[in-house]
C-alpha cells in the first residue's frame, strides 16, 4: 500500500487520493466532511503527530464552524442556510441506510474515517491511503441510481485520460484534419479496440462530421475527421482560442 507519508516530499505538495473521488466518497459524502479528508491530508503531508495534525485542522477556515458548530452568520443569506441544512440532511440520511450516525465533531468524523479505512491510525500519527483506495460499496449500501453514477464516474476515469492525451496529439500537429486508421490509433495511444470506441465516441460531439460506422472498418483502413477545436476550448477551458491546451 503506498501513502501519503510514504509519498510526502519535505511537505511542498499536499497529495489527495484520486481514489477519493474516483471510488465516490466525495459525491457521498457531506461538504464539510469532504472538507475534512482534504484537511486531512494536507495535515498529514505537514505534520509529524496527532497533536500537530489536530492543530491543522483547528486552524483550518472551512472546518469553523461545522458539525455541531454550524453558524447560520456565515451563510451570506437564509435561503443558502436551509439549502445547506437540506442538502446536509439528505447526507444524514445516506449515512443513516446504512446503519452509521453522521457525526457530530472532527473526532467522530475522524473516527469515522479511520473506521472506513481512509485514514489510518498509527498510534502516535496519522496516515492515508492513495493506493489502493477504499470502495464506496464496500461501506454504503447503495441504490441502483448510486451504483450506476459510481460506475460511470469510474469509467470516465479511465477514458478521459486517453481522451485527453489523443486531443494533445492532435493538437500539435496545427491543424483541425486528421487521418488514420484504428490500428494506428490503437498503437499511437496504447490502448485495445474496446477502450479505442470509447474514445471516439467521446470525441465524436467535437467532429464536424461523426466517422460512418467506424466500428465495423477494419483495423488498416484509414479514417478521416475534422476536430472542431472551438468546441473543446468551451467545453475543457471555458474560452476558444488559448495559446496551449493540456
Amino acid at each position: 500500500m503506498q501513502t501519503i507519508r510514504d509519498l510526502r516530499q519535505n511537505g511542498e505538495e499536499t497529495i489527495i487520493p484520486s481514489g477519493f473521488t474516483i471510488n465516490g466518497w466525495s459525491n457521498v459524502l457531506s461538504h464539510e466532511m469532504n472538507v475534512l479528508f482534504q484537511a486531512l491530508c494536507y495535515a498529514v503531508n505537514k505534520a509529524e503527530s496527532k497533536d500537530e495534525v489536530r492543530k491543522l485542522l483547528e486552524e483550518t477556515k472551512g472546518l469553523q464552524a461545522t458539525f455541531d458548530k454550524l453558524n447560520q452568520s456565515k451563510f451570506s443569506s437564509e435561503e443558502n442556510y436551509k439549502n445547506y441544512i437540506n442538502l446536509l440532511e439528505r447526507h444524514k440520511q445516506f449515512l443513516q441506510r446504512s446503519n452509521i450516525t453522521y457525526p457530530t465533531s472532527l473526532d467522530e468524523a475522524i473516527e469515522l474515517f479511520t473506521k472506513w479505512g481512509l485514514v489510518i491510525d498509527k498510534g502516535d500519527h496519522y496516515d492515508i491511503p492513495v493506493n489502493p483506495f477504499p470502495d464506496v460499496r464496500e461501506v454504503f449500501d447503495l441504490n441502483e441510481r448510486e451504483l450506476e453514477a459510481l460506475n460511470f464516474t469510474q469509467f470516465e476515469a479511465l477514458v478521459h485520460p486517453v481522451f485527453s492525451k489523443l486531443v494533445l496529439v492532435l493538437h500539435e500537429q496545427d491543424t483541425n484534419s486528421f487521418t488514420y486508421s484504428k490500428a494506428e490509433l490503437k498503437e499511437l495511444l496504447e490502448i485495445n479496440d474496446a477502450m479505442l470506441t470509447e474514445v471516439l465516441i467521446k470525441l465524436t460531439p467535437y467532429m464536424e462530421e461523426p466517422i460512418d460506422n467506424f466500428q465495423s472498418l477494419p483495423d488498416d483502413e484509414k479514417m478521416t475527421f475534422t476536430v472542431i477545436w472551438e468546441r473543446i476550448y468551451e467545453d475543457y477551458l471555458g474560452g476558444v482560442n488559448p495559446d496551449n491546451i493540456q
